[in-house]
């Protein structure tokens, strides 16, 4: 197995054993809290804790999942060992590596248990990744390609989670299709579907990679959004506006769009935030529509 890191040098890695080989209970400990969930996260959370307890691992990433997830502290000044996940890709469909952030020198025995233990977890990785993929086909709306309400739950959830440990904010954007109906009863439904599809591209287009678009159900979409400020909200809520109001098409068709939107509080449920998007959404709808209001 390779190991890249910034050093290149055999002083590296001591010649004095400063560990021991893991014993058969260790061992077994690790590998029932790996075998214990299936959620990628989840499963990089447990495994960080228990090299931390183990090895002079002061951070992990496995952003090649998600950007997010780094656990514990992953300093430039820390060295990095970059060891590839055999059978996992990461979102761009490449090799996906786990990224190892060392506070002091390994030894040699401390490196193989590193081995070790990262060939352990690469075999779980490979589950959760599997697992992570059969619930992105049940989680995908059939007609646009985006998230459907199952996804928008799930990430509210893990949203919420994030904003209560981290105490970060996040926002939630509620959008409706001014004129809908007009194009079902008047071009049919199969213009309709034609409709958000295209709605849902320029949601894509306009979005960046931290956020997330879904189709909550019939012309109406939510967006989960990494804003932590109104402003970033308001911005955000514009920048959707004005790329649907700028479609042609769309505007044929007499198309455009009302947002709602809310910042996260603390002890928001998803129920909490939504209602009140969705009840500065339909402020918008009541006072003349293509427009947007925060709650």
């Amino acid at each position: 197995m390779t190991v890249y890191d910034s050093t290149h040098h055999s002083s590296f890695y001591p010649r004095e054993s400063q560990a021991h080989g893991l014993s058969v209970a260790e061992l077994t400990l690790f590998i029932n809290r790996l075998l214990s969930t299936l959620e990628l996260e989840e499963l990089g959370t447990l495994y960080f804790q228990q090299l931390n307890a183990l090895l002079p691992v002061a951070g992990l990433s496995l952003t090649d999942f998600d950007s997010r997830w780094v656990f514990g502290n992953a300093k430039i000044s820390s060295t990095l060992i970059d060891l590839p996940l055999q059978g996992s890709a990461s979102s761009s469909g490449e090799q996906a590596h786990a990224y190892y952030y060392i506070s002091s020198p390994l030894s040699l025995s401390q490196r193989e248990i590193l081995f070790q233990l990262h060939d352990l977890f690469g075999k779980q990785a490979k589950h959760a990744v599997s697992h992570l993929r059969m619930k992105g086909m049940a989680t995908k709306d059939a007609l646009t390609g985006l998230g459907n309400r199952i996804a928008f739950e799930q990430s509210m959830m893990r949203q919420r989670s994030w904003a209560q440990r981290r105490d970060e904010p996040f926002s939630l954007l509620v959008l409706d299709l001014d004129n809908f109906k007009q194009v079902n009863d008047n071009f049919g439904h199969s213009e309709g579907d034609r409709v958000l599809a295209h709605v849902a591209t320029h949601l894509v287009n306009v979005l960046r990679d931290e956020d997330e678009p879904f189709r909550f159900g019939g012309d109406e979409f939510c967006c989960i959004l990494d804003c932590q400020t109104d402003q970033q909200l308001s911005c955000a809520a514009e920048r959707i506006k004005t790329s649907i109001s700028s479609s042609e098409y769309l505007a044929k068709l007499g198309v455009s769009c009302s947002l709602g939107g809310a910042l996260y509080r603390i002890g928001d449920s998803t129920n909490s935030m939504f209602d009140r998007a969705d009840s500065a959404l339909y402020k918008v709808k009541n006072s003349g529509k293509n427009d947007y209001q925060a709650a």
